[in-house]
């Protein structure tokens, strides 16, 4: 989309012009509201809930405030957790949905690296903070003898990791077109389910790209959340580490653009537009508190949790709308009568 294009130029321009490796901060503000259905639990029961929060990564995005929650009281994750949740409660109402909410407002201004296979060099596989994100995690992360057969097809006798990670990239995003699958936590393998179907939705692309790179010695791990533009959706796409640039996106669904200047076309290896929020920095991450039953996605948090005594409340025993908007800095917080939630400053 034009939207899109005109957000990741700008942030390559800053990048030419003034050598920073992101674009102008863009502040946010969302409002993600949870209902519980009437009578999805007796009256009465305490419903706990787990709501989407942004990632503290400075400095491509940060928290300038919670404008407001509904309840008033809750709880953040700590900084630094890899699943970035707020967490509520209250009693279920009686014969009537029951309703959560939080208004918050988050800076992001996108990334953008441009990498010169020329620089990169092989990372130290006994490296401590590096060598989880190389390994195999079962069930989705597993080096099948039909993922090292498709491997060594791609990668052919190429050794310098930039290139392989091209190679990758290209071939994912060319080969395995984004289509609506089933919830995770119904599949197996999503690796496995992409090469099986030949098709799969972002974060099955994003987990074959990422078993691939994790084959051939390039760290990689999960990261998720939602657009905030005007395609606005959950989205899956990941971290690869390549030394000396550290860990750069890659965002294989979105892969290849339309373009005749090659730092457009391959931007979204090594870039992110800032229209985004941060949720995840690994998949399969707990809860805090934590959940006392099984989770509806055990892969990903994106949509929120809920449960109470009785157990997990699935995805059809409640609803929730996410509504993301781009407001001048400065602005300010929108008053309780706006959102619908109470304030909490």
């Amino acid at each position: 989309p034009a939207h899109r294009k005109a957000n990741f130029q700008a942030i390559l321009q800053n990048a030419t012009t003034n050598g920073q490796p992101g674009g102008t901060p863009k502040l946010f503000r969302v409002t993600h509201i949870l209902t519980v259905k009437a009578g999805a639990v007796p009256p009465g029961e305490v419903l706990r809930v787990w709501l989407p929060f942004p990632q503290t990564l400075p400095p491509d995005q940060h928290v300038v405030r919670v404008v407001g929650s509904d309840p008033p009281q809750h709880v953040v994750s700590p900084r630094g957790s890899a699943l970035s949740s707020i967490y509520l409660e209250k009693p279920a109402l009686a014969w009537m949905p029951t309703r959560f909410g939080v208004t918050y407002e988050y800076v992001n201004r996108g990334f953008h690296r441009r990498l010169d296979p020329a620089r990169v060099r092989a990372v130290s596989v006994s490296d401590p903070s590096l060598a989880p994100f190389l390994a195999e995690r079962p069930p989705h992360l597993v080096f099948d003898e039909d993922l090292r057969r498709l491997s060594r097809e791609i990668v052919g006798g190429e050794t310098n990791l930039c290139r392989v990670a091209q190679r990758l990239f290209e071939w994912v995003h060319g080969n395995i077109p984004w289509a609506g699958a089933r919830e995770y936590s119904t599949l197996e393998c999503l690796p496995r389910y992409a090469l099986e179907r030949r098709h799969g939705d972002c974060g099955i692309q994003t987990m074959l790209f990422m078993a691939l790179c994790r084959m051939n010695g390039i760290p990689a791990r999960w990261e998720s959340g939602w657009v905030t533009g005007p395609d606005k959706n959950m989205h899956d796409w990941c971290r690869i580490y390549l030394e000396p640039y550290g860990w750069v996106p890659a965002d294989v669904s979105y892969g290849l653009t339309a373009s005749s200047n090659e730092a457009e076309r391959w931007f979204y290896l090594g870039g992110l537009d800032s229209c985004r929020l941060v949720v995840n920095t690994d998949h399969g991450q707990p809860l805090f508190p934590a959940k006392t039953h099984f989770r509806s996605e055990p892969v990903d948090f994106q949509r929120g949790e809920v449960e109470w005594r009785g157990g997990n409340l699935y995805f059809d025993q409640w609803e929730c709308s996410f509504e993301a908007s781009e407001i001048a800095a400065g602005t300010a917080a929108a008053p309780s009568g706006d959102t619908g939630l109470k304030r909490s400053d």
